[in-house]
C-alpha cells in the first residue's frame, strides 16, 4: 500500500521531523512510503539531512509565505502552520495525504488509517483533549467535535475540488477577531461538518504536562485510555523529550528512533546542552495560572512566592 506523508518544518524542527520519519518507516516496511515537506526555507544542511535518510522516497516542495502573511497568527506558531492547508493544491497527483506535526511518532501500521472512507469528506482527525465544548462555541460549529490538527488524513482530491484551501483563507481573514489558534481553528470551521472522527489512537496525545488532564467521558474516555496503551500515532505536546524536562510516556520511544538516524550524535549533544525549564521569575512574583491533578482543575494565584488556591473545580 502506498502512504503519503507530509510535514511543515523549518530548520529549527528538522531533527524531530526526521525522528518521526524514521518511525513512520519502520514501523510500515510492509508499504511504499512517499514523505513530502512542504517548506518556505529550509538550510542545505537540513536538505541534505532529510536526503540521506535511508530508504527515503522525498518530494520537497517550496512554497511562497507572502501567500500566509494576511492570515492571523498565534503567539506559539510560526507561519510554517499554515503550509497545511495547500498541500492538496500542491500535490495534484494524490488522493489522500496524512500530515503530521513534527512532534509525532508513528507506532503502528498505518493501513487501517489510510484504509478509512472520506468520501464527500475534506479530512480525518481525532477530537482534541479539551476546550473542545468552549471552541465549537466561540466558532460557532454545529458538529460538537473541535478536533486536533497535529494529525490530519486530507482527502486531496475532494479538497481541491471543493476550494478548500480559498474557504480556509476568506474564514481567516473574515474572522480573525475569533480565532485563537489560527490555522487550526480555520480547517475546523471549514471541516465542521465534511469530517470524519477517527479512534484517538491515531492522534494519542499524553497531557502529562497538565497533570494527566484530559474532558473525555464515558466511552470516549475509555476509548482514549485504551489508546494510550498502543497508539499508532502519538502526538507529543507539551515539552518535547528532544530536551530535558520532558515526561511524556513515549519519550523512550521517541529516543529509540533517534538512535536509528545519522544525526543521533547531534541529537544528544543537543539534549545534553538544555536545561530543565523553570518558572520566570515573573510569575514568581506574579501570576495567575491552571493547575491539573487528574480531572481536577484549580487556579492559582501566586504574589510574591505566596501561591494561594482560588478556585477549584471537578470536571
Amino acid at each position: 500500500m502506498k502512504f503519503n506523508i507530509a510535514y511543515a518544518p523549518d530548520d529549527k524542527y528538522i531533527n524531530q521531523t526526521i525522528v518521526s520519519m524514521v518511525s513512520a518507516i519502520e514501523n510500515n516496511k510492509g508499504h511504499e512510503i512517499e514523505f513530502i515537506i512542504i517548506y518556505s526555507k529550509l538550510s542545505d544542511n537540513s536538505i541534505k539531512k532529510l536526503q540521506e535518510i535511508p530508504n527515503c522516497k522525498l518530494r520537497l516542495l517550496q512554497v511562497d509565505e507572502n501567500i500566509f502573511t494576511s492570515l492571523p497568527l498565534s503567539h506559539w506558531v510560526t507561519v510554517q502552520a499554515w503550509f497545511r492547508i495547500k498541500l492538496p493544491d500542491m500535490c495534484p497527483d494524490m488522493d489522500k495525504i496524512l500530515y503530521l506535526d513534527c512532534d509525532t511518532l508513528v507506532l503502528g501500521d498505518l493501513s487501517e488509517l489510510f484504509n478509512t472512507d472520506l468520501n464527500n469528506k475534506y479530512l480525518a482527525g481525532v477530537k482534541d483533549v479539551w476546550g473542545v465544548e468552549k471552541y465549537c462555541k466561540r466558532l460557532n460549529m454545529t458538529s460538537g467535535v473541535y478536533f486536533n490538527s497535529g494529525m490530519l488524513l486530507l482527502n486531496a482530491e475532494y479538497c481541491r475540488q471543493e476550494k478548500f484551501f480559498d474557504k480556509i483563507v476568506d474564514f481567516a481573514n473574515n474572522n480573525a477577531k475569533i480565532i485563537e489558534f489560527c490555522d487550526q481553528d480555520s480547517i475546523n470551521k471549514v471541516a465542521d461538518e465534511k469530517k470524519v472522527v477517527l479512534n484517538p489512537k491515531f492522534n494519542f496525545m499524553d497531557t502529562w504536562w497538565r497533570g494527566g488532564y484530559y474532558e473525555f467521558y464515558g466511552e470516549e474516555e475509555q476509548d482514549y485510555l485504551e489508546a494510550g496503551k498502543k497508539p499508532v500515532i502519538a502526538h507529543l505536546t507539551g515539552p518535547k523529550p528532544a530536551f530535558k524536562g520532558c515526561g511524556n510516556r513515549f519519550k523512550d520511544n521517541w529516543w529509540e528512533y533517534a538512535k536509528l538516524t545519522d544525526i543521533y550524535a547531534e541529537l544528544k549533544e543537543d539534549y545534553e546542552k538544555s536545561k530543565v525549564p523553570t518558572e520566570p521569575l515573573k510569575d514568581k512574583i506574579f501570576s495567575i495560572k491552571n493547575k491539573y491533578e487528574g480531572k481536577t482543575k484549580i487556579k492559582i494565584l501566586t504574589i510574591f512566592g505566596i501561591k494561594i488556591v482560588l478556585k477549584k473545580k471537578s470536571l
